[in-house]
């Protein structure tokens, strides 16, 4: 889609396309109308995504009819798919805040990207019920023998309600918490589209943002807001991924005890929030029409946090492996062969493959972090790497058999996906996708807000025979 707005490209030759100065008197024209048009390629993207979502809903009931909720093998894959959206979906808003922090000016333009992740959290919440009904209760109803009467949790004395009750209020605060952060981040720009939207849009931004009118207060308000609501979040989302990888990964497993599992399922989550974002502000350059504000130091900036969290989450993998291997306790030995190096090798080789080697050797090479493509690919194959390693933790940890048993006295064969669970993994794939497309037409996919103020921030100039990008320090 070709852009209407003129912009000012700093820079030639080795910096082309570098850095990009929008024309602030045309953002909001320019960035509300790619908003309220519908292209057909977006749309042939929505029907894409909303036939992969039936196609998941359709795998479901099968699934629940034909097996119940009664144990929780045939979940294993249904659990892996939801981990890896909410891995994605639940880091994804803590970008923005992140580098509101840091008051970097690259991150301007992804900043609403990643906030709209925060609309996924509600849908979260309903995905997230099947989970807690096919998990076997604490309590063992059958104890015999040497079966522990309860299983192992996180539990020490098990409250009123748990975990179910406090499971699902984790993620129901978690979304809170996350839409008030969108909903914060976007008033100024409702209410600077509610005077020209129609129909629904004008609706919601009337109710939104009726009472922002640009004040010097409300500006401050909004941005003490914002800073309380990221720290905030930042403390809670860490919170709800130790609970949700420690009750559906680690205590299915008998005897699995292991402090760098939840660190490393967060750094994880970090990277493919990440990578995905950058997938999304490609896409959003090369065929959206935001070229004008998107312009590669972006993906240059972004690709040295990325490559940090690359290496931090192969460091977390190491500490995690060599602590079993090291223990040589039979236990550790039986969820070592488990989880790695027997039934699941393959898709732990794969993992490794894709999650640490490919981005690693992509990023570490120069030219092609400065492009607006190589840091994408990285992350593309991140997320292949984080959508096999959900797939191999929760399919193994569903189907261990007894999950009162003392220890892992055995190592279990692997479990493959058949076609229900086929179909559930892309319908959890287009469910999330056909979310996020729609609610980048209710909101636009720029922090319109944002970009005009980084407009006043920065510019190219030269001295002597160099060019150079100024910023200037507003505090």
């Amino acid at each position: 889609m070709a852009s209407s707005v003129e912009h000012q490209t700093g820079g030639h030759g080795h910096h082309a396309g570098m850095w990009v100065f929008p024309r602030k008197e045309a953002i909001t024209a320019d960035v509300s109308g790619k908003t309220f048009s519908m292209p057909s390629g977006y749309k042939l993207a929505l029907g894409i995504a909303f036939v992969l979502a039936v196609l998941g809903v359709v795998g479901f009931f099968i699934r629940a009819t034909s097996d119940g909720f009664g144990s929780p093998g045939p979940w294993g894959y249904y659990a892996g798919i939801f981990s890896f959206g909410f891995m994605i979906t639940g880091a994804a808003p803590l970008v923005a805040c992140a580098f509101r922090f840091t008051k970097s000016h690259w991150r301007r333009p992804l900043s609403r990207v990643s906030e709209l992740f925060a609309i996924m959290g509600v849908v979260n919440i309903v995905l997230f019920i099947p989970l807690l009904l096919a998990m076997p209760p604490i309590y063992n109803p059958d104890a015999q023998g040497t079966d522990l009467e309860v299983r192992r949790t996180l539990w020490f004395e098990v409250p009123i309600g748990a975990p179910y009750t406090w499971d699902i209020l984790c993620f129901v605060g978690l979304a809170l918490c996350s839409l008030a952060i969108l909903w914060l981040s976007a008033v100024p720009d409702m209410a600077q589209a509610r005077a020209t939207a129609t129909g629904f849009r004008r609706g919601l931004y009337n109710g939104l943002s009726g009472w922002w009118y640009g004040t010097k207060r409300q500006w401050n308000h909004q941005k003490a807001g914002l800073a309380l609501l990221g720290a905030f979040y930042f403390m809670f989302v860490i919170f709800v991924q130790f609970i949700f990888i420690t009750e559906f990964a680690m205590s299915m497993v008998p005897f699995w005890k292991d402090s760098v599992l939840p660190p490393m399922y967060t750094v994880m989550s970090f990277q493919s929030a990440l990578s995905m974002i950058l997938i999304v502000l490609f896409i959003m350059r090369r065929w959206g029409g935001y070229e004008g504000y998107v312009g590669k130091s972006l993906f240059w900036s972004a690709s040295k946090i990325l490559l940090g969290l690359t290496l931090l989450w192969t460091y977390h993998l190491f500490a995690f492996f060599i602590t079993y291997w090291y223990g040589r306790l039979e236990v550790e030995q039986n969820i070592l062969k488990y989880l790695f190096t027997q039934p699941y090798l393959v898709v732990f080789l794969g993992n490794m493959l894709f999650s640490f080697l490919v981005p690693f050797l992509l990023l570490i090479w120069n030219p092609l972090r400065r492009s607006d493509w190589g840091p994408p690919l990285a992350g593309l194959s991140a997320l292949v790497g984080a959508f096999l390693f959900n797939m191999r933790t929760f399919a193994a940890a569903f189907n261990t058999g007894n999950h009162y048993e003392f220890a892992l006295s055995h190592v279990p064969a692997a479990v493959w996906p058949d076609i229900w669970d086929i179909c559930i993994i892309l319908g959890g794939l287009g469910i999330a996708a056909f979310v996020y497309l729609l609610s980048a037409k209710l909101l636009p996919l720029m922090s319109i807000w944002e970009v005009k103020e980084g407009t006043l921030y920065q510019k190219m100039d030269t001295l002597v025979k160099g060019e150079y990008l100024v910023l200037a320090k507003p505090e």
